[in-house]
């Protein structure tokens, strides 16, 4: 129907959403390599054609309350509530409190010091800083932090796909 692309350029203007081509184009930086990108672009699934990026300093209290008052609930079970369980929830927690689509279960390797590399799941948030930019922040929902550079306490993120 035309008035949906009406619609839709009516509301892009209006609002702080991004078209899920801009998100994807965002996200896909965070990728390395030509192989790794072309992995990204078959595997990922992005769901929405909108989606809301979350103010830096909205983030920040998001995250102390998870840390606060909802990872002392949660329990690590190896194979039953593990690093998979951890980011769907996060993803659904932040999205129900914040009511914006902000964030996306991502899905790649770490290396870990001493052990190697493993298949990993933790969060990406599209976050929009003070002056307007939007970043993409890696998060570790088992610990509630913005991970800094891909890496945290040795270890090293390496994202592959993403489901947003």
């Amino acid at each position: 129907m035309c008035s949906s692309s009406i619609d839709y350029i009516g509301e892009r203007m209006s609002s702080d959403k991004l078209h899920v081509s801009e998100v994807v184009k965002l996200v896909s930086k965070e990728v390395k390599g030509l192989w790794g990108k072309i992995l990204f672009y078959v595997k990922s699934w992005f769901r929405d054609l909108l989606y809301e990026p979350i103010y830096i300093e909205e983030l920040h209290k998001f995250l102390e309350k998870w840390r606060k008052e909802v990872l002392p609930e949660l329990a690590y079970t190896s194979e039953v509530f593990d690093c998979d369980d951890f980011g769907a929830y996060f993803k659904a927690w932040l999205t129900k409190e914040s009511g914006k689509n902000c964030v996306a279960e991502a899905i790649g390797i770490v290396h870990v010091p001493d052990v190697g590399e493993a298949m990993h799941e933790w969060n990406v948030v599209l976050a929009r800083l003070p002056m307007g930019e939007v970043k993409v922040l890696h998060v570790e929902p088992q610990i509630g932090q913005v991970l800094i550079e891909h890496s945290y306490d040795g270890w090293k993120y390496n994202l592959v796909w993403v489901i947003m």
